[in-house]
């Protein structure tokens, strides 16, 4: 069976390069902006009922309020590709990586006096977005921002290879397997840069980024112009096969 062509949205570079970034952005909001998790919610569900738990209303809103932008960051990804399409303008996954790297100088742009909520809640709604926005790799489903998924796809690739031997299980087993790899690179390169460089240490995202960026502006019109023929060829296929469907009715109710 021939395999989908990938977009370049999906190839492992931009997937493995996002997860970097999500594992580096991890550590930064942990380690300098409070002790939250800004990728993904569940650890701060955890400490969100510690707090309450332990009566501390200041703690309460800290963990509230990123989950609050992170649900508008969801939100954003399902309006803004329907605004762009209406408007044929550039594609949603473009215009995100942009607004992602501009976010993100940003906040290595605030002085310490501003509050570690403003970063957060930045880095909350910037993950929600890439999240949603990139949600698959190499035609699998996957997560730029956190590895529970990944790892479990991971392990069931794997045991369905030891079971049938298929290369394309192991294949699969391995992308996964550089997905979790790129994000523990980001969060041990991010662990490193906050030590060195500070607040100002997200900016080493932007230059990750930025090669991500040119490569959806300059790589994409190849591969969908490429996937947009083939969709063209299974729609002149299957209107073959309907005219043929039709005459063949014709012939029989001539017959009868």
């Amino acid at each position: 069976m021939k395999r989908r062509p990938v977009p370049i949205h999906e190839t492992g570079y931009i997937c493995a390069s996002l997860a970097m970034v999500s594992g580096f952005l991890e550590t930064y909001t942990y380690l300098l902006k409070g002790g939250v998790f800004a990728n993904a919610q569940t650890g701060n569900f955890a400490l969100l009922g510690m707090a309450i738990a332990h009566g501390d209303v200041k703690k309460v809103f800290t963990y509230l309020i990123p989950m609050c932008f992170y649900v508008i960051g969801i939100a954003m990804t399902v309006t803004m590709p329907r605004l762009l399409d209406e408007n044929k303008l550039l594609r949603w996954d473009t215009v995100f990586v942009a607004l992602e790297i501009g976010l993100l100088f940003v906040v290595g742009c605030l002085p310490k006096s501003v509050p570690f909520t403003v970063s957060t809640v930045t880095v909350a709604f910037i993950c929600a977005m890439q999240y949603n926005t990139f949600k698959r790799t190499n035609n699998m489903a996957f997560s730029s921002t956190f590895c529970t998924n990944n790892l479990r796809q991971l392990a069931l690739h794997f045991l369905d290879y030891l079971r049938t031997k298929e290369r394309q299980s192991l294949k699969n087993s391995l992308t996964y397997m550089m997905i979790n790899g790129s994000f523990l690179l980001g969060a041990v390169i991010g662990t490193l840069c906050a030590r060195w460089l500070g607040d100002r240490a997200v900016w080493v995202c932007c230059g990750v980024l930025v090669p991500v960026l040119l490569s959806l502006i300059f790589g994409k019109r190849e591969v969908e112009s490429e996937l947009l023929a083939e969709e063209r060829q299974e729609l002149a296929v299957e209107e073959r096969a309907l005219e043929e469907e039709q005459r063949e009715l014709q012939d029989e109710n001539k017959g009868s």
